[in-house]
């Protein structure tokens, strides 16, 4: 049963807000960008190695599929100071910080390493299996700042101005209202567009064989978003890569007698569920415990202010010291909000824009400056900004709070859910008898289920599998640099934009390998929690495109279904979510976040 049909409840008609299915229309930029020339012939679009009718390239073939960015971007019309490609940025001289190395350590605004990908075919399915299903969780790709961040960047911009500094003329010219306008708050960026459209094209050709042997249909994919533009606009995005070059297998389609008669892209339904009811991709906004509890808690605001506490003043008044009239006269009187809102649209210009010269430029001159100690590194000097972003998202979304695992129980079930019926083949009878869709309550199996989410979708789901917590050492304000370098919690590579997670679903091609499995514990007993017969297949998970061990499964990349299946189990699979989650105010004498109840059926020492 699909997540949608799972919801129950969610589906009645007479529900004001109901799941909506909608059909996601390219922006503009994406057409212009995907749609084919008068003159484009039909026939190589309709080829899995056609070449792009915009950019002419060989998808299939050429290198240059790992990032089409620059390219992307020299094309825009809006090209400005701040649009410049990686050749034309150049980092500040004797500086260790490189465009390339900033670019990597973001935290969460991060651009997505598309040029460290590799474009190539599944060649090492296991022996006597085959792909049944491909199970994807993804972030949305590069967006715009929120529109609150915008107008500060106007007034911090407004505020330096004022002082005519050698070095930082750009200034004069520099446009937040252009390069972030507040109108764009949080939307997706045509950096994002491309960051989907590419990890789908890579997916096309990673996955081609599964694509061959079950071709689009709706019955056959699910895409699910988050109820954000944003994400939405990934998920259509992503499609257009991996169905690109695939017309519909419709007969209407097929029998088509003019290229006018259908689509030149595969249009797709994407099911959204409001938020405050989304219990998978926007989560935290449909747990109230988690709203008055964990957010903004007592822990989460201690650990972040004591480090910061420990760094910014020092680059604050170096950064002062820059913006001065005249020596020995009054300063800008930058304040450490001020720093942090550099550092902020320092990564904006490198994620959106690729450009380092600006304010990441003004961000160098104030760390270089504020190292008391010539062995103080630079390059650990702007770590400790990431790594206060780290500290807040380790408490607020990550293991630093036990309850957070509960948040990934309900993706978990699906995820769960999916794999069993994709497993399981006596369910491939009910695709063949499934209504189209009038049909919303019959269990059958898809071949992908891809869904859009944001950060914290990925952050929640990492720390219920235990991902990034498994040494069990703490996320603290007080580490040395040497222990923050070895943390698990990394967020600029765990959760960049386009952050992804895939779950390729293995089984058996023939009776050789058994199909069904008995899970039995320790003592031989089949435990209560865990069905008694168990579809065979092997599981294997992807972080950003790159395999990663599962903890629990051993040191093999493929993993066990029965084992899995256990794990997600034990982990909190299958939990009551809503009772869990009921409102509940947080009591007056704890002052550690991490002493909020943890829920019946998740279990924050599993693994």
């Amino acid at each position: 049963m699909s997540a949608m049909v799972a919801q129950g409840s969610l589906l009645s008609s007479h529900q004001p807000w109901p799941v909506l299915i909608v059909l996601i229309l390219p922006s503009l930029m994406l057409v212009l960008m995907l749609l084919p020339s008068p003159t484009a012939d039909a026939k190589t679009l309709s080829t899995q190695a056609g070449t792009h009718p915009r950019w002419g390239v060989d998808l299939m073939t050429k290198a240059d599929l790992i990032d089409q960015t620059p390219r992307l971007m020299d094309d825009l019309p809006w090209r400005t100071v701040s649009s410049l490609s990686s050749s034309e940025s150049a980092s500040a001289p004797n500086s260790t910080l490189s465009l390339d190395w900033i670019r990597k350590h973001l935290g969460t605004k991060s651009p997505y390493p598309h040029e460290s990908k590799r474009v190539s075919p599944l060649i090492d399915t296991p022996e006597g299996y085959e792909l049944s299903q491909l199970h994807l969780i993804c972030r949305h790709g590069t967006r715009y700042p929120s529109s609150s961040r915008a107008i500060a960047y106007q007034k911090l911009t407004k505020k330096l101005r004022e002082f005519d500094v050698p070095g930082f003329e750009w200034l004069r010219h520099w446009r937040s209202e252009d390069l972030y306008p507040i109108t764009k708050g949080n939307l997706l960026a045509a950096k994002g567009d491309s960051d989907l459209y590419q990890i789908g094209r890579r997916f096309a050709i990673r996955y081609k064989d599964l694509l061959d042997r079950y071709p689009y249909d709706a019955n056959t994919y699910e895409f699910q978003s988050s109820n954000k533009v944003r994400c939405s606009q990934s998920a259509y995005a992503f499609s257009l890569g991996y169905f690109e070059g695939r017309y519909t297998t419709d007969p209407g389609a097929v029998n088509a007698k003019d290229d006018m008669d259908r689509s030149p892209v595969q249009p797709v339904g994407i099911a959204t569920i409001p938020v405050g009811m989304d219990k998978e991709l926007a989560v935290k906004y449909a747990c109230p415990r988690w709203l008055e509890s964990v957010k903004d808690g007592p822990t989460v605001v201690h650990e972040t202010l004591t480090f910061n506490a420990q760094f910014l003043p020092k680059i604050r008044e170096q950064l002062s010291a820059i913006f001065s009239l005249d020596p020995g006269s009054a300063s800008a009187n930058i304040t450490v909000k001020d720093v942090e809102l550099i550092y902020s649209i320092c990564g904006f210009e490198v994620a959106l824009y690729n450009n380092d010269q600006t304010w990441c430029q003004l961000l160098r001159q104030g760390i270089e400056g504020a190292a008391v100690e010539k062995s103080e590194d630079q390059r650990s000097n702007f770590m400790n900004f990431e790594i206060s972003g780290d500290l807040d998202d380790y408490y607020s979304h990550g293991p630093g709070i036990p309850f957070n695992r509960h948040l990934g129980c309900v993706l978990a079930t699906t995820l769960g859910n999916s794999i069993e019926l994709a497993l399981d083949t006596t369910t491939e009878k009910f695709t063949a008898g499934r209504m189209g869709d009038d049909d919303d309550n019959s269990q059958h199996p898809f071949r992908g289920l891809f869904k859009f989410g944001h950060s914290e979708t990925i952050l929640f789901f990492s720390s219920f599998l235990r991902l990034y917590d498994q040494r069990r050492v703490p996320l603290k304000s007080n580490m040395t640099m040497e222990q923050y370098e070895q943390r698990e919690f990394w967020t600029s590579k765990i959760s960049p934009f386009a952050a992804n997670m895939a779950f390729e679903v293995y089984r058996p091609k023939t009776r050789d390998v058994p199909k069904k499995r008995r899970l039995a514990s320790k003592d031989g007993s089949t435990g209560a929690n865990v069905q008694p017969d168990t579809p065979s297949g092997l599981i294997r998970l992807l972080v950003n495109e790159e395999p990663m061990l599962i903890p629990g499964c051993g040191s093999a990349y493929f993993c066990e279904w029965a084992t899995l299946k256990k794990i997600l189990q034990q982990a909190g699979m299958k939990c009551d979510f809503d009772e869990c989650c009921t409102s509940l105010q947080p009591p007056k004498n704890i002052d550690d976040i991490s002493m909020v109840p943890v829920c019946l059926g998740v279990n924050p020492d599993v693994n």
